[in-house]
């Protein structure tokens, strides 16, 4: 954002605080006006006028009652997504690790927290993983009873994974007793009813990806599982995304929700 001359230029129309704005939302995702009228000690109606023109200058987006990364830069690389909220993943890693039994076949799908999860895994035995996480593969090849399954094809360097569609005619090459999946955001998106009128139209809970590549390849790991689980940490419910993975009532168990870490 900051390493070509526009970018340079822009960021020096900035305030000191915008500029701190910026940074805080890089690191934390999220972040709230109230949180950061706080830590600034100025008015929220001053937050929001600071929000407003990074947004116009397409620093930031605007939610209600915060503001985030806009879509374009908040798929950031796998380094960088990793330092974030590295406590909360781990809990949730540790969560999901609990649930997993010895001797299951595991799809095991891209993000972050799910490569948290490899690192919890070396006490597990007889499993068989199938995955297109180059992280959560690299880190389990380490544990002899471990078996891992990887598709072919080009590995994406800022994200440590492959998606295409050649990975979901892999994945459609096993069945798993478990497919585990992340996400980019987890939002409310219009359902139109299946029957009925076009008027009929109902609001649900979505996991999304920012890519439909990607959202692809996460529906085919949760279609050939016998149980499917979501991982998402508690920046995913203030984020936008719009490739729809699935809803969230089709998981047989989300990890991370809005109501869990309430």
């Amino acid at each position: 954002m900051t390493n070509g001359r526009n970018g340079v230029s822009i960021m020096h129309q900035l305030s000191l605080r915008q500029q701190s704005i910026i940074d805080l939302i890089q690191h934390q995702e999220y972040c709230t006006i109230d949180a950061l009228s706080s830590q600034f000690n100025v008015t929220t109606q001053t937050i929001r006028r600071d929000i407003n023109e990074l947004c116009s200058l397409g620093l930031a987006r605007r939610h209600h009652g915060g503001v985030s990364l806009p879509t374009t830069l908040s798929n950031r690389s796998f380094v960088s997504r990793s330092a974030t909220n590295l406590s909360e993943k781990q809990r949730i890693a540790s969560a999901v690790i609990e649930q997993i039994p010895d001797g299951c076949t595991l799809f095991l799908g891209i993000g972050t927290t799910i490569a948290a999860m490899a690192e919890q895994l070396g006490h597990h035995q007889e499993l068989r993983v199938v995955t297109n996480n180059f992280q959560a593969a690299h880190t389990l090849s380490q544990f002899e009873q471990i078996e891992i399954w990887m598709p072919g094809g080009r590995l994406r360097s800022n994200d440590g994974d492959v998606v295409g569609d050649s990975v979901s005619q892999f994945f459609g090459q096993f069945s798993a007793d478990i497919g585990i999946v992340s996400c980019a955001a987890v939002c409310l998106a219009s359902n139109p009813a299946s029957e009925g009128s076009a008027l009929d139209i109902q609001q649900q809970e979505y996991a999304m990806e920012h890519e439909l590549r990607e959202a692809i390849v996460s529906q085919s790991i949760i279609s050939g599982a016998q149980q499917k689980w979501l991982v998402a940490n508690s920046t995913k419910w203030q984020r936008k995304a719009n490739a729809r993975v699935a809803p969230l009532s089709y998981f047989d168990k989300v990890f991370g929700s809005a109501e869990e870490l309430a």
